[in-house]
């Protein structure tokens, strides 16, 4: 049995797309930016693009976060807004974004009384996750949490796995999962690591990479079931 358990969080546990959602609505509205769906679909290319960066060890923490918006306002034609002000509004508007995705709390505590060790390990900012966490009531259900700006580094970098086993002495890979949402960051980061790995296909996408998941769910509940099954 696999009973050790890393989770990621974003859109895996928590809606974060929800939280960047309603996050960016009152950020543009605050700042004078028109909100429609080809803005949107602009942000979204340049933060999904930063991210990819980070992922792949090109840029910083801070050079993704120092630039997101100053990238996003020159591709809109808007460079006249003060990008550091819109970023700073918009992260803490993430820190207080918390909803669940459904099913979460109860996969966790399900989880929990059968006897499973559960871990967070997600990229992110810290105050960001940790804030979320609290506040969504999840944070008491793990037995870790694994930030990779706290760690040193991002999934699906080796050194983040490291750093969380390096921890968890109990933890050896072949009775640990790594579940999430990312090809990617979890799903890559799980198998470079030589752990089995759960793709958590909320929204039904197509896997284009040449990534093979030990297990693919489409919904928590199904998650859950094949879990149990497997105890």
């Amino acid at each position: 049995m696999r009973s050790n358990l890393i989770f990621d969080l974003d859109n895996t546990l928590l809606d974060f797309s929800a939280s960047e959602r309603i996050g960016l609505t009152k950020t543009f509205a605050d700042f004078g930016v028109t909100d429609n769906a080809q803005v949107r679909a602009t942000y979204e290319k340049v933060n999904t693009g930063l991210w990819a960066q980070l992922e792949r060890g090109e840029i910083t923490r801070e050079q993704l976060l120092g630039k997101r918006f100053n990238t996003f306002l020159a591709a809109i034609n808007r460079s006249d807004l003060p990008g550091a002000k819109m970023e700073h509004e918009y992260r803490g508007l993430l820190n207080s974004g918390h909803q669940r995705v459904p099913g979460a709390k109860t996969l966790l505590t399900t989880l929990r009384q059968n006897g499973f060790t559960i871990l967070a390990g997600t990229n992110g900012n810290t105050a960001t996750q940790r804030q979320r966490l609290h506040d969504s009531h999840l944070a008491p259900l793990f037995d870790g949490i694994y930030i990779s700006e706290e760690l040193g580094y991002d999934k699906p970098a080796t050194q983040f796995f490291d750093a969380i086993f390096a921890h968890e002495h109990e933890l050896h890979k072949d009775d640990t999962l790594m579940i999430g949402d990312g090809l990617n960051s979890d799903i890559r980061g799980g198998v470079n690591y030589g752990l089995h790995t759960v793709w958590v296909n909320l929204h039904d996408q197509i896997n284009t990479t040449s990534l093979q998941p030990t297990l693919e769910v489409h919904s928590l509940q199904e998650l859950a079931n094949k879990l149990l099954a497997s105890a």
